[in-house]
């Protein structure tokens, strides 16, 4: 009984593919809004002078860079961690992972609308956050 318990339990290859993409793109995020947490100053300073702009072939406007709180970056990461956190615990067919997860992707389309209140809304972030709740939620009725 415990040898068929233990093959029920296997990650599915939904799972492994979510779990992958969460991985990349949660820590890409985490690590670049840490940088910017970090070095808020440092960038804020390069906005100002334009030396950005020259680095980039691209007509960006980076302004918004100037008025966001750092705190926002700190949340961001914080936030990011808590979702890596999340798909972890899903990696290893805990379901626990699936809330921490969900709550995560909650909280990061509300601290956006909090800090930066014109931008409009997220919609493909809240479709994106959706897609992959859902097909997390798919994907743990499988074990």
């Amino acid at each position: 009984m415990e040898e068929n318990q233990n093959q029920q339990l296997k990650r599915t290859t939904l799972l492994t593919v979510l779990a992958v993409l969460s991985f990349i793109g949660g820590g890409m995020s985490i690590i670049s809004n840490a940088f910017l947490y970090f070095y808020n100053d440092e960038v804020k300073q390069l906005v100002e002078s334009g030396a950005l702009q020259s680095f980039s072939d691209m007509n960006l406007n980076l302004d918004l860079l100037l008025s966001i709180s750092k705190d926002f970056f700190l949340l961001q990461a914080l936030t990011n961690i808590l979702s890596v956190f999340g798909v972890y615990l899903m990696w290893n067919l805990n379901k626990a992972g699936f809330h921490f997860y969900t709550i995560a992707q909650i909280i990061l389309l509300i601290i956006p609308k909090l800090y930066l209140p014109g931008l409009p809304f997220p919609w493909f972030e809240l479709s994106l956050s959706l897609l992959f709740v859902y097909l997390y939620a798919k994907a743990l009725k499988m074990f």
